[in-house]
């Protein structure tokens, strides 16, 4: 994603295009409209997505006798040349053909696809409801634990797939123009650290050097003073020379509420991060930035502005522009 912008960028509020007309059946008992933390990547005139499928609840006694435990069925790809159809691809992960103390066997959320050093890595939100001993700390997570695998080709297999430590729910990926690989973690505020995945073939993904706080819930640095509940969601990528970090933001303060998108920037990955002064910068999120139509940078993100489109799958472009 090689464009041309100022020194200083500010994020403008993006018009969505949308909602799509896409919908799944895959891993349904009827068709489904509603996605959760969509990603969007592209490859020559095709553009492939996932997402979190339904269901999305975390591990429920009351609902561990249903198909697949009831958690998610897995990862599914789709893919689209025009965002007007959508075919069903493949399974990139799937809950019934795994072993049962697999340890990625259940919940299936925030999955992404991100093309780095020529590969393709898919990483992913993930536990297994059986057993706590079947999970990477011994014991069922709150909201999963990271894993992540790696492929030839976009569609997979995706293979060796393995945990990384310490990883929490909604962990993103950042591949720089050195090789340098970053794990992006939420953990209600958003850390930046290194990621060596050179022995994943070895199933070793390894955290390395110092955790670095990127940005943090409390919005005591900009002029919006508003805080909102946490951050996830996050997604890095080198635009113009500089960095640029967007991140979902839960509201439940009447004064704002919502699920919004906010921004920050940087000159290198691990900071220090500066956030765009409007806080809220557009209503929906947990985006991915992937390569457009126009060989622009575009988000694909859920719809949050209204009940009647909520959660329905958008597109939108990247329009930048100098601050104010």
């Amino acid at each position: 994603m090689a464009i041309c912008l100022p020194l200083m960028l500010s994020l403008l509020a993006a018009p969505t295009l949308g909602p799509l007309p896409f919908a799944y059946q895959q891993g349904q008992s009827a068709e489904r409209r509603e996605v959760r933390d969509p990603c969007l990547i592209r490859e020559g005139d095709t553009w492939y997505l996932t997402f979190t499928m339904w269901p999305f609840r975390g591990r429920d006694e009351q609902h561990l006798a249903e198909p697949d435990c009831g958690s998610s069925p897995g990862i599914a790809l789709y893919s689209t040349k025009d965002f007007g159809t959508f075919r069903f691809e493949n399974w990139l992960v799937k809950s019934s053909e795994l072993p049962e103390d697999c340890p990625y066997r259940h919940r299936f959320w925030a999955p992404e696809i991100h093309r780095i050093n020529g590969r393709y890595y898919l990483i992913f939100t993930a536990d297994n409801w059986l057993r706590r001993e079947y999970n990477p700390a011994g014991t069922w997570g709150t909201a999963g634990y990271a894993f992540v695998g790696v492929a030839d080709t976009v569609t997979g297999p995706y293979e060796h797939i393995t945990a990384i430590p310490h990883g929490p729910c909604d962990t993103s990926l950042f591949g720089d123009t050195d090789g340098t690989i970053y794990a992006v973690m939420p953990k209600s505020d958003v850390y930046v650290q290194r990621l060596d995945l050179s022995r994943l073939e070895q199933g070793k993904a390894e955290l390395v050097g110092e955790e670095r706080l990127a940005l943090s819930a409390r919005n005591d640095d900009i002029p919006f003073r508003v805080d909102p509940e946490y951050l996830e969601g996050p997604w890095m990528a080198r635009l113009g020379g500089r960095y640029v970090l967007w991140y979902a933001q839960n509201y439940r303060d009447p004064r704002a509420p919502g699920y919004w998108t906010g921004v920050a920037y940087a000159d290198k990955p691990l900071g220090p991060w500066t956030k765009d002064p409007r806080g809220q910068v557009f209503e929906g999120g947990h985006l991915s930035v992937f390569d457009g139509p126009d060989e622009r940078p575009w988000f694909c993100y859920r719809v949050e502005h209204d009940a009647r489109t909520r959660g329905l799958l958008a597109i939108a472009p990247a329009a930048f522009d100098l601050p104010r």
